[in-house]
């Protein structure tokens, strides 16, 4: 009985393709995606006119979807609105509407469908959404289940950002992602004052040219008790943002901070270090920037940084000092992830970090570009005794050369290898070769040589 029951329900899927006749293309592209999985439809980068639009929403299969991608389909927000009026979306809890043609108009109808009351997540990134639009969707009664929201690329400005702020929409998000939204400083200082965002747990605020003028409100503010994860990425934040947001109450149950290209410099760094309230993390990243070997020597010297998993401190002038100063440091024994691009370490500074025995739980090392490692450096990686549990090796753009390659290809500390990236090494066939035909990096799934 069982398997006449699924003879039954393949036909009835059959049939349900049949009678549309118009956007045949499409039609069986959406029919060979479900019946390989009939809980998600990706349809990135196919082209949707507002007729196929119609014909996927009067699809009976679509009423098992849980996930339904459309980026980059130019959709329009007339093509959204015959999605929006589909009596076979109730389901949908993931809905990806990326970099396409909605504007103002089609949050309006989002905000009123109540199909998509399961919803949990909506990605409206590069759109064409202003601060209207997201007045219009802020106060939508409908999505109440909604978790996570990104409305990156789009000009919505401070206006919008404090319609966000101020509404039940926002209060009940857990993840809010307003990377290059025209916010600036004004709409920062707003949305520090007036959100109260409950359950947010990460909050993405790169791209904004924020400065140290508005930081206050948002480091001081009690409106984000669950907040984990702040990134801040590619602003304009500065050493007095850093001392602002670090001393501030927003810190105290943060575990992942993003201040990437800041321009911050060794202040920074100490600020901190001695900061009594960002005690927790466990992601940092500094990555271009200016903090120096004094700053880094600063950081290795703060419980702050014990817990951490992953640090960045790519481009940052660190040279072998700041290696040292991170080999000696007592407080990294969880860390997993170093990052330190672009540095000057030279082979020293590998030296350091490969003979210390503070770095037990490593798996992923990023040493690529501008650190003039040369094959000692490489000799150094692999005779360590402390790189047992590394993965991810990754030496682009220095000067290992064959002499290096043969080091790495030889190693029987690296047990763990599963990439490995040496291009631009100056690496002659011959050196290629010892690594690609290593009988010792038994596990080495990806090996990049160019």
């Amino acid at each position: 009985m069982a398997e006449a029951k699924d003879i039954d329900d393949s036909l009835e899927f059959l049939r349900s393709f049949e009678k549309h006749s118009e956007s045949q293309d499409l039609i069986t592209t959406v029919q060979n995606k479900l019946e390989k999985q009939k809980d998600r439809l990706e349809l990135c980068l196919e082209t949707l006119t507002e007729e196929d639009c119609k014909a996927l929403a009067d699809l009976e299969p679509l009423s098992r979807l849980a996930h339904l991608d459309l980026r980059e389909t130019g959709l329009t927000t007339a093509g959204l609105i015959h999605l929006l009026g589909s009596k076979y979306l109730s389901g949908l809890q993931h809905l990806k509407l990326d970099n396409n043609n909605i504007d103002d108009d089609g949050c309006f109808y989002l905000s009123k469908v109540s199909a998509f009351s399961n919803l949990t997540e909506l990605n409206l990134s590069a759109n064409e959404i202003g601060p209207l639009g997201i007045k219009l969707l802020s106060a939508s009664k409908t999505l109440t289940r909604l978790e996570t929201l990104d409305l990156s690329y789009n000009r919505i400005q401070s206006q919008g950002v404090q319609a966000l702020a101020e509404s039940n929409l926002g209060n009940q998000l857990t993840r809010l992602i307003l990377t290059d939204t025209g916010m600036g400083d004004a709409g920062l200082d707003q949305f520090g004052r007036k959100a109260s965002m409950q359950e947010l747990v990460t909050l993405e605020l790169s791209d904004n040219h924020l400065t140290d003028k508005a930081i206050g409100p948002l480091a001081r503010s009690s409106g984000f008790p669950k907040l984990k994860h702040l990134i801040l990425d590619n602003n304009h934040l500065g050493d007095d943002g850093v001392y602002e947001l670090v001393d501030g109450v927003l810190a105290e149950h943060l575990e992942e901070l993003r201040l990437k290209c800041n321009e911050l410099t060794t202040d920074s760094a100490i600020s901190i270090a001695k900061s009594g309230t960002l005690t927790g993390l466990k992601e940092l990243d500094l990555n271009n920037n200016d903090v120096r070997a004094e700053g880094t020597h600063a950081l290795c010297q703060s419980k702050n940084i014990q817990h951490l998993q992953s640090i960045d401190l790519g481009e940052n002038q660190l040279n072998t000092e700041g290696a040292q100063a991170l080999a000696k440091s007592p407080y990294l024994k969880n860390l997993k992830e170093l990052r330190l691009n672009d540095n000057n370490i030279g082979d020293a500074g590998v030296r350091a970090l490969a003979e210390s025995a503070n770095l037990p739980e490593l798996e992923s090392l990023y040493l690529e570009q501008g650190n003039w490692i040369k094959a000692e450096g490489a000799k150094a990686i692999a005779h360590s005794q402390h790189f047992s549990k590394l993965k991810t090796l990754v030496l682009g753009l220095n000067v290992i050369g064959d002499e290096g390659a043969r080091y790495l290809a030889e190693s029987k500390n690296l047990p763990g290898l599963v990439f490995l990236n040496v291009i631009g090494n100056k690496l002659t066939p011959s050196g290629e070769d010892a690594l690609r035909f290593s009988s010792h990096l038994k596990n080495l799934k990806t090996l990049e040589l160019v």
